[in-house]
């Protein structure tokens, strides 16, 4: 199997387990909430990908945690834990099928970002960005008509999020490439027990500054906060920091773009929620710019071939 079909495989394994974030995740807010659900997401992700990582090292694959630059992982966990407080923030104000559209707006933010960074684009990118935020007007009437302030604080910490995932997506490149040709590509298990090691940081100091914290208590409560820890957080993180490592940045979004579409399903088939017509259009244009967006020219991958995991 070539870099290239790994790096497809990861991230739609990563797609797929991220999609159930929304389902999980509205489950424990209606019981707990956001910053205790953020705390206890990386409370329970945290030590299950240390375990893996020395489970791993048991086995002779990865290196020793403490022989990566450990800070910069750290670092980009501690964004990825303010992401994540906006995007619980964010899904306990609006439909979960309507969230995860507008945080798909991030794929078009990386091709953006990799544009001003100096990377390989073209002006349809442009057009692409116009007709995403068509889609996200269609897809939020609420905020166009301006009659719910609830969507429009949603919308604005969604936008958010998304802008904050697509420069951890940038970011994450550079820890997964190749610093030279003494040095392997950085290894997507201990990049990612590192970095929820940095978000469960960012999830006990926003539980203290909320002055207390509570546990989920029954079964279906306790169950999607164990799923979301492990399935939409361990999982989806560490094959995401693979993906990137085998596709890049832009490859890697464009391949997540079956996640949104996944998300809708869950929601309008285990949430329950609908969707009006002009909402599934909205959603529609939202898919096509961020796919659109994503077409690159043929250029040579940035991140070289690497042994596989």
């Amino acid at each position: 199997m070539s870099a290239k079909q790994r790096g497809i495989l990861w991230m739609l394994i990563s797609a797929l387990a991220y999609s159930l974030f929304t389902v999980f995740g509205k489950n424990v807010l209606e019981q707990l909430g956001t910053t205790d659900v953020l705390f206890w997401r990386f409370a329970i992700a945290m030590p299950v990908s240390w375990v893996v990582v020395a489970v791993r090292r048991i086995n002779g694959f990865g290196p020793r945690p403490l022989g990566v630059e450990w800070k910069p992982r750290v670092l980009a966990g501690v964004t990825f834990g303010f992401m994540a407080y906006l995007a619980f923030a964010a899904l306990d104000r609006m439909p979960g099928a309507l969230y995860i559209v507008i945080c798909y707006t991030y794929p078009a933010m990386v091709a953006l970002g990799a544009w001003l960074l100096g990377k390989p684009s073209s002006k349809h990118i442009w057009w692409a960005a116009a007709v995403t935020l068509l889609g996200i007007a269609f897809t939020v009437p609420e905020v166009v008509k301006g009659t719910d302030d609830a969507a429009l604080i949603g919308m604005l910490m969604t936008l958010g999020n998304a802008f904050i995932y697509a420069c951890y997506i940038l970011f994450s490149e550079r820890l997964m490439a190749h610093a030279d040709d003494t040095k392997p590509a950085g290894d997507g298990f201990v990049a990612a027990a590192w970095g929820f090691t940095g978000a469960f940081v960012v999830g006990a100091l926003l539980s203290i500054a909320n002055g207390g914290l509570m546990a989920p208590s029954g079964a279906k409560y306790v169950s999607s906060m164990i799923a979301l820890g492990v399935i939409s957080t361990v999982v989806s993180g560490t094959t995401f920091f693979l993906g990137v490592k085998h596709l890049g940045p832009a490859p890697a979004a464009l391949v997540a773009a079956i996640e949104p579409v996944l998300t809708l399903i869950w929601a309008v088939t285990i949430l329950d929620e609908t969707l009006v017509a002009v909402q599934i259009l909205g959603a529609a244009l939202v898919i096509v710019g961020v796919v659109w967006s994503q077409r690159v020219p043929n250029v040579t991958p940035s991140v070289p071939e690497v042994p596989a995991l």
